[in-house]
């Protein structure tokens, strides 16, 4: 007796076309646990933002715009939120003036050895916590601190007075942890710089200063969006550092949203300010993508000015 069961020619088609690419495969893992970590709780905190807060550090279900509208019409908060912002775009921009030439440097190095051994001295600083580190920088910078007491002895500062808590303090300690980042970010695109531009500038006489700001500057344009883009976004969600090296009035965001849902019992305020700093980062990290991919500088174009 034979088998007349058979699968039509259309339906083999339709079930092998349904099956996913190996690549679709793999790339679905990171995607999944992308999801996983950040998705679904991103999700529960914007339900949480628009519930109401009860007396004793409890929440009730229900949807209200209240907790977003005291964020929005609170002096407080908004001066919070620019301060955040500027120490943010300071720790940035100092980030870049002091990296920039420290991954050149480490681009152009043409011993293997050497340029490890820099490169594991700069990533080592990230083996330390944000806490150790900041603990660390609360002493030097103290009132018996070598760095105060050096910074005494030249006259910088008057004898005896501490520098943290304070802006001074908080901005020293946001470069330190999060210069790594930018130099990292920096050197990866310095490095890949095609040297034959830099030398054909050269050659049709354009000097040093010529050639870095016509060929190589322009060429590393990506890099500076994204260790800026990184190290401004990391500035933006610090919580340690400026509960340690700031006093109140340098307190930023995160210090305000620990204290809604540690001290003040506040879980939908503080939820709402986080939504906020969320979505205000992605529309920071979408228009610098935005940028980037519409102002991609082609190494063909570059421009050599004899």
């Amino acid at each position: 007796m034979t088998d007349t069961t058979h699968v039509d020619a259309d339906d083999r088609r339709a079930f092998t076309g349904s099956l996913p690419s190996p690549k679709y495969l793999v790339a679905s893992y990171p995607v999944a646990m992308l999801v996983v970590l950040f998705g679904v709780p991103f999700c529960l905190l914007l339900v949480f933002s628009f519930y109401q807060n009860v007396e004793g550090g409890y929440f009730a279900p229900g949807f209200t715009l209240e907790n977003y509208a005291r964020f929005l019409t609170s002096d407080l908060y908004l001066g919070r939120t620019l301060f955040t912002f500027e120490v943010s775009v300071a720790t940035a921009l100092a980030c870049l003036v002091l990296g920039y030439p420290l991954a050149y440097y480490l681009a152009r190095l043409d011993g293997g050895f050497r340029r490890q051994a820099y490169l594991t001295t700069v990533v080592s600083t990230l083996w330390l916590t944000f806490i150790i580190r900041g603990y660390a920088w609360q002493v030097l910078l103290g009132e018996r601190g070598i760095v105060t007491r050096a910074l005494a002895a030249l006259g910088l500062v008057p004898s005896g007075e501490a520098l943290t808590p304070g802006l001074g303090a908080l901005l020293v300690g946001m470069v330190y942890v999060f210069l790594p980042f930018m130099v990292l970010s920096l050197y990866t695109t310095i490095k890949d710089i095609d040297r034959s531009l830099e030398e054909a500038s050269r050659n049709l006489g354009a000097g040093p200063v010529t050639t870095f700001l016509r060929v190589t500057l322009p060429l590393s344009k990506n890099g500076i969006a994204s260790g800026t883009t990184l190290v401004f976004i990391l500035s933006l969600g610090v919580y340690v550092l400026p509960r340690l090296l700031g006093g109140p009035s340098q307190w930023t965001l995160p210090v305000l949203i620990g204290n809604q849902v540690g001290v003040e019992g506040n879980v939908p305020f503080g939820a709402a300010i986080s939504v906020v700093l969320v979505v205000f980062i992605a529309v920071v990290v979408g228009g610098v993508a935005l940028i980037v991919r519409d102002s991609d500088p082609d190494p063909s174009d570059a421009e050599v000015e004899a």
